[in-house]
């Protein structure tokens, strides 16, 4: 399943809380599913059958990609994370002395790794296999080394042992200088520290452009699927986002029982007969002719008249006022509407497109607007984007494991139907 970026959804809504605007709900989906730096991906393991363990994914906290085996994962940390815990310095050497008449070619990547009587041969086989070809077992990987009798090539590799990289400690134990390491002793290292890099859970999220990148082709083909299903119509992101707007105190309600919209401003229809001239003047042509703009109300309730004199501002300003305080709806698009079984017409079949795309709002059917107020907790907010997907205290992972916080969907919520069924 798919989920909003916190830190997305938290920009989002200030701009919502600043516009004042209504926005339906699918489009927001979309826009999230359309950037994968937008949205999470939830990845979870099948229920195992009756009397079988449930198998788990392996997760690097540093990156947070996912892998299907561990020892994939673990060599992923080794390859790719060595820069962020080792000063990595290159610096020239002499050539290595002795007469060498062979030289051993990697079979997949044509890299020379050297004379098999050379000192380091088998630590530079070690080092290419783990670092790029865990995936397959070590017995296979030496198959495909083929030896080279080409006095040319054992030059070549001659040359490229002139570099040699040195790896030091960002962080040496209190005390002690970094000293100078191999790539072998540095990864040795690493492979020391790995438990506390890797996470192994039934399910785990992963942020949206990550999730394209997964080496396991299983894992990308699998998402690759659900992404296109979701693309089709973001079923999972919308029931991720109901929720999620209403921790912010955001406001659902519907357009013709059918699309759900979202604002930042209570809709509270006002009474007529207790509001001023101006207001019912307003209240009233917006209820015979809705899916009207602002400039549209001003034009013809005050014909001709200049928008600077002070009469315009005054029927600008209640309108706006109207709006402020959810007595008027203003959609996306600019166009109006009162709320609460009113009749209105909120340029419906726009809803499903970005603003700039809307029709003119007198191509729209009419609509009945009605607005359900849910209350939210004071102190309501959106601190992670775990708090999205939060697990049942039946399957709740260990305390010490504070990343694993991040799994079941809150998508089943009752609160999130009810929106859905709102008178």
């Amino acid at each position: 399943m798919f989920l909003p970026d916190r830190e997305r959804l938290n920009l989002l809504a200030q701009d919502f809380r600043a516009s004042r605007r209504a926005y339906p709900l699918l489009e927001i989906a979309s826009r999230f599913l359309a950037h994968p730096d937008r949205y999470l991906v939830k990845l979870e393991m099948p229920l195992p059958a009756e009397g079988e363990a449930r198998q788990t994914l392996c997760q690097c906290l540093e990156c947070r990609r996912v892998f299907r085996h561990r020892h994939n994962a673990e060599a992923h940390v080794v390859r790719d994370h060595l820069d962020k815990f080792f000063e990595i310095e290159e610096t020239e050497v002499e050539p290595p002395a002795g007469n060498f008449a062979v030289v051993a070619r990697c079979g997949l990547s044509g890299e020379l790794l050297g004379p098999p009587n050379h000192h380091g041969y088998n630590e530079r086989i070690q080092e290419l296999w783990s670092s790029r070809y865990a995936h397959m077992s070590k017995a296979d990987y030496l198959a495909r080394l083929h030896t080279v009798r080409d006095e040319a090539l054992v030059e070549q590799w001659k040359e490229s042992e002139r570099k040699k990289t040195i790896f030091r400690l960002k962080q040496p134990p209190e005390g002690e200088e970094a000293a100078e390491l191999t790539r072998a002793q540095a990864e040795e290292w690493m492979r020391s520290k790995i438990k506390g890099m890797l996470r192994e859970s039934p399910r785990c999220i992963v942020p949206g452009a990550q999730s394209r990148q997964f080496d396991d082709e299983a894992l990308r083909a699998a998402v690759s699927f659900a992404w296109q299903k979701e693309s089709r119509f973001p079923l999972t992101l919308v029931m991720a986002l109901q929720p999620a707007f209403r921790q912010m105190r955001f406001y659902l309600f519907k357009v013709n029982v059918r699309e759900t919209f979202v604002t930042a401003v209570p809709p509270s229809p006002v009474e007529i007969d207790s509001a001023t001239q101006v207001v019912r003047e307003i209240l009233s042509y917006l209820e015979a002719n809705p899916g009207i703009t602002r400039q549209q109300v001003l034009a013809n309730l005050r014909p001709g008249a200049d928008p600077e004199s002070a009469g315009a501002a005054e029927l600008l300003l209640h309108l706006s006022n109207l709006v402020a305080h959810g007595g008027v709806i203003e959609f996306f698009d600019g166009t109006l509407a009162l709320p609460r079984g009113r009749r209105a017409r909120p340029s419906v079949t726009t809803v499903a497109k970005a603003a700039p795309e809307a029709k003119p709002a007198e191509e729209e059917a009419e609509a009945t607007v009605e607005a359900e107020l849910v209350e939210a907790p004071q102190d309501a907010e959106v601190q992670t984007n775990e708090a999205l997907a939060e697990p049942p205290p039946e399957e709740a992972l260990p305390a010490d494991e504070p990343d694993a916080a991040a799994e079941e969907s809150a998508t089943g919520s009752p609160e999130a139907e009810q929106a859905e069924d709102a008178p």
